[in-house]
């Protein structure tokens, strides 16, 4: 009997982690949508993101040409099971600023 190998969309989910992230996103004062959208929108884009699962809006502060947004989120990522690694991962994103706090689940 011959094993077949994993299918991709298997060894995705082997390499996909839940975390929660403590992080600040940049969000454009003209984006589609209204403020958690706009955040979800930012996370989603960044690419070791596979999904945005929540995203709570835990301060504000308005910039001349965005909205600097502290949020709590859980996030499905991949990649690595390394706190460190996914912090410097959703850090070089574009509009993640401030990933203050990184915890696997």
């Amino acid at each position: 009997m011959a094993i077949s190998p994993a299918s991709p969309e298997a060894q995705q989910a082997e390499n996909e982690h839940v975390v929660r992230a403590s992080l600040t996103v940049l969000v454009t004062r003209n984006a589609d949508g209204d403020l958690e959208e706009g955040v979800r929108a930012r996370l989603a884009a960044v690419d070791c993101v596979v999904g945005v699962d929540r995203a709570d809006v835990s301060g504000l502060r308005p910039a001349l040409n965005d909205l600097r947004v502290q949020v709590d989120a859980a996030l499905r990522v991949s990649g690595p099971a390394d706190a460190a690694a996914v912090a410097a991962a959703l850090e070089s994103g574009f509009g993640v600023k401030d990933v203050r706090e990184v915890e696997l689940e």
